[in-house]
């Protein structure tokens, strides 16, 4: 969060008004005068990114006690810190951001990409504990403008593998073998990942036949493809014959299981009528669209989608993000099939500007958040109150700004037990680091047996249950507009002090665990093969 060291006042002549404009939209406040607009000043920095360069530029916010609406208790407050991590400069016109731990040493590193004309573009971070250590030349990923990143084991020899969608036109996705925990190697034509057409908008794992082996969905502008992992490190393109070869304008993918039968559902965020493809569990797809109410606004351009059971009836409800749109949308799931679009009365709607979404219990309170970014508008961090209220308070702890966040992936990069995000887009990037609150949590790493479950665990369903509250999340092999939140699982619960943890595998094997400690919070691995719950100092 931006803080204030020293307060002043300036007068700015009415003519200026750009000027003016500019500090208005970063939070400050004003008052018309005389013909002078005053405008009272908190001293403070921020680093916008305009056009090819990045400006430093000394500005003031009114956010003396530490965010511009007073700030709480219970509350954490988001620093950026990307400089003395060492993340600080990642070129211009950010666009992906994927965490994931590729070397297996307990921390999660960062791939960041962005779309600028001018190198550099493509970056791969190594979280060494303390700072982050630029590793991309010599793990052999080439620099290239990128458009999405996902992480995910797809030969199942338990490192963590790396696909990248490029901003070419007809050009497929770049698939990345981690060979040893730090060199990674282009297979991608080998492994049959070669589908030109159409313009790649997002990259995203799913096992969606529950055969032990990840998937990969390429969504496209024009027809998207789905590559059938083979299990001999070759994939297989069987869109067509799966029922999701069809033509659309799509920016957005996301699978997750929205009727709670084990298998993974496929919704795409589209330019006009979105489409939703229920999973029938013989590797085909049908088109329920209609029945699930699902489709939105033929004006709508949506380009960003994510889940999360905001409500604890252990169904996951959907967010969609449009932009050049009337709003955004949420969709209460009602676990007979069928969404509710309830965004007038949660007062999510935002203003239909968005970049990117994700859902994550920032305050680790027990509820599910929202988190909202914006074109031209100040991001949006909306608080779940329970009984279907929500608060924005994206100003209070400092994640309103910078504007034009295209990829807002979340992950606890320090191993504190709070959540932070690294904002990538096209007018600025940081990475804000949680203070943190009193709060207890949990958060899961899953590994996968690597026969019936793939490693990575993408697409395994957990439930924690405290007294009177039921958390689920599933591990997700990409969401938001391009990015990937990390692949551990993170759950709030607030004050309770013990809870239930049960682990639903793709492989249809189940783990649970009763009365869990969670006192002060708890960090576990979980191994699929025999149940082996293993607590992380």
């Amino acid at each position: 969060m931006f803080r204030c060291f020293a307060e002043s006042t300036l007068s700015i002549s009415e003519g200026l008004s750009m000027t003016i404009k500019i500090l208005e939209m970063l939070g400050v406040n004003s008052v018309v005068g005389n013909g002078k607009k005053t405008i009272h000043l908190c001293k403070n920095t921020l680093r916008l990114s305009a056009g090819f360069f990045i400006i430093p530029l000394t500005i003031f916010l009114m956010s003396c006690s530490g965010g511009s609406s007073g700030g709480s208790v219970d509350l954490p407050d988001f620093i950026d810190v990307s400089d003395e991590m060492g993340i600080g400069d990642v070129g211009n016109l950010g666009q992906t951001a994927a965490w994931g731990d590729f070397n297996g040493d307990g921390r999660q590193d960062l791939f960041v990409a962005n779309t600028d004309s001018r190198p550099p573009n493509s970056f791969l971070f190594r979280n060494s504990g303390g700072s982050f250590v630029d590793v991309t030349m010599p793990a052999g990923i080439f620099d290239l403008p990128l458009r999405s990143a996902a992480w995910a084991d797809y030969d199942n020899d338990g490192l963590l593998d790396l696909v990248v969608g490029t901003i070419q036109i007809n050009e497929p996705p770049i698939l990345y073998r981690n060979t040893d925990g730090g060199f990674f190697e282009d297979v991608s034509e080998g492994a049959g990942i070669t589908e030109e057409g159409g313009i790649t908008s997002h990259t995203v794992w799913s096992d969606y036949d529950s055969d032990g082996l990840v998937d990969l969905f390429q969504a496209n502008i024009g027809v998207s493809f789905l590559y059938r992992n083979e299990g001999d490190g070759t994939f297989s393109e069987v869109s067509a014959e799966s029922g999701l070869g069809g033509f659309l304008l799509t920016n957005s993918a996301i699978w997750f299981d929205f009727n709670n039968d084990g298998l993974s559902d496929l919704f795409l965020a589209n330019d006009g009528i979105n489409t939703f493809y229920s999973n029938n569990g013989d590797g085909t797809f049908t088109d329920v669209t209609d029945t699930a109410g699902l489709g939105g606004d033929p004006g709508w351009n949506s380009v960003a989608a994510c889940v999360g059971d905001f409500n604890g009836d252990g169904f996951l409800d959907l967010y969609v993000g449009n932009i050049s749109s009337s709003r955004n949308a949420l969709y209460r799931n009602n676990g007979d099939g069928t969404f509710t679009d309830i965004t007038s009365e949660t007062g999510t709607g935002d203003v239909g500007d968005a970049r990117t979404c994700a859902w994550v219990d920032f305050d680790a309170d027990g509820r599910i958040d929202l988190f909202a970014t914006n074109h031209t508008s100040p991001s949006r961090l909306f608080r779940n109150l329970g009984n279907m209220r929500f608060s924005d308070v994206a100003p209070e702890v400092g994640l309103d700004f910078p504007l034009d966040v295209f990829a807002a992936p979340w992950g606890d990069y320090n191993n504190d037990g709070f959540m932070d995000v690294f904002l990538n887009g096209h007018i600025g990037t940081a990475l804000m680091e949680s203070s943190g609150n009193s709060n207890n949590f949990i958060i899961v790493e899953l590994i996968g047996d690597g026969v019936l479950t793939n490693t990575s665990a993408i697409g395994t369903r957990v439930q924690v249950s405290t007294p009177g509250r039921i958390h689920i999340r599933e591990v997700s092999g990409g969401k938001g507009c391009c990015e990937q939140d990390m692949l551990p699982l993170h759950f709030g619960v607030g004050e309770d002090r013990q809870a239930d943890l049960r682990v639903d595998w793709t492989s249809g094997s189940v783990c649970s665990f009763t009365n869990l400690d969670v006192q002060g919070g708890r960090r576990f691995v979980l191994l699929e093969d025999q149940c082996d719950l293993l607590e992380l100092n």
